[in-house]
């Protein structure tokens, strides 16, 4: 007869499963004792043909006949009033797939029939492979998943001092961009404010040139590079002003009076502006003849 040894979709009594092809069958099958209960004491046979399927372990039982205790599992077996078995292994890995706990990697120590396999005897886990300490639910929870539990204490604390660190580098992120705000609105006020002061741009427009430059800074020092000074106003007057008042300065260069015909009234209303026309245009003094 076959009989199943583990099936990988079935969760044991511990609360897990056991990957069927994660299972190191090679100890096993060097001795492939046949214990009742899990107990060395009582060795009632051997397992034989030990296969691995697509999700299930399963080995034929041969119980050893000359022994009358075995003899007798032996006839309950076949009778059906004994119908479990259960594995002794010794866990090596654990991992977690959709929130269910699975070994994948395991030793098989050896395979018992038992008696009342629904309680925690459907399997039974070693704490090494000498077989000397089996681990009972509450030390088998204790052993792994509160070793699981210190992996997720160690992970959240590395998170922690992570955050802290980040944030520490965030504020001195922060700190440095409002430095660099800082002196850059600075910067933007100082070419604002020299612009108005050469006469680039009007005061009423300076706050802006700061909000330009601030936006674009190389774009807004060129601009304000192309842009003129404002020159100084000169008083000009029309010759016509100049009749109530001979000491005004003329608008007008001598080239421009000479082919309007207003030389000659310019030399009798402000002679003193003529002779300069004069001098500018002739490079020599006027002598009037």
């Amino acid at each position: 007869m076959k009989i199943v040894l583990c099936d990988s979709n079935s969760i044991n009594s511990y609360g897990f499963k056991t990957e069927v092809s994660g299972i190191d069958l090679s100890r096993f099958k060097k001795n492939p004792v046949m214990l009742y209960n899990h107990d060395p004491g009582y060795v009632i046979g051997k397992w034989e043909n030990i296969t691995v399927g697509d999700s299930q372990l399963t080995a034929e039982p041969v119980f050893d006949m000359d022994d009358d205790f075995a003899a007798e599992i032996a006839r309950k077996v076949e009778d059906g009033f004994i119908k479990g078995c259960s594995m002794g292994l010794m866990i090596k890995t654990m991992t977690k797939s959709k929130g269910i706990d699975i070994a994948t990697e395991s030793v098989l120590l050896e395979a018992s029939i038992v008696s009342i396999p629904a309680d925690e005897n459907a399997l039974v886990v070693y704490a090494d492979e000498t077989k000397e300490k089996k681990l009972s639910i509450n030390e088998f929870n204790k052993l792994y998943y509160q070793m699981e539990n210190q992996d997720i204490t160690s992970l959240k604390a590395q998170l922690e001092e992570r955050d802290t660190q980040n944030a520490a580098l965030k504020a001195q992120v922060d700190e440095l961009q409002k430095e660099l705000a800082e002196r850059d609105f600075v910067e933007a006020e100082t070419a604002a404010l020299t612009a108005v002061q050469e006469g680039k741009i009007p005061e009423d427009i300076k706050g802006d040139v700061v909000a330009m430059y601030l936006e674009n800074k190389e774009r807004t020092i060129k601009l304000l590079s192309v842009l003129n000074p404002k020159q100084p106003e000169t008083p000009t007057v029309s010759l016509s002003s100049m009749i109530k008042d001979g000491s005004q300065k003329v608008d007008r260069d001598w080239d421009t009076l000479d082919k309007a015909g207003e030389l000659k009234r310019l030399k009798e209303i402000n002679p003193g502006e003529f002779r300069r026309l004069y001098f500018e245009k002739f490079k020599t003094e006027y002598i009037n003849n």
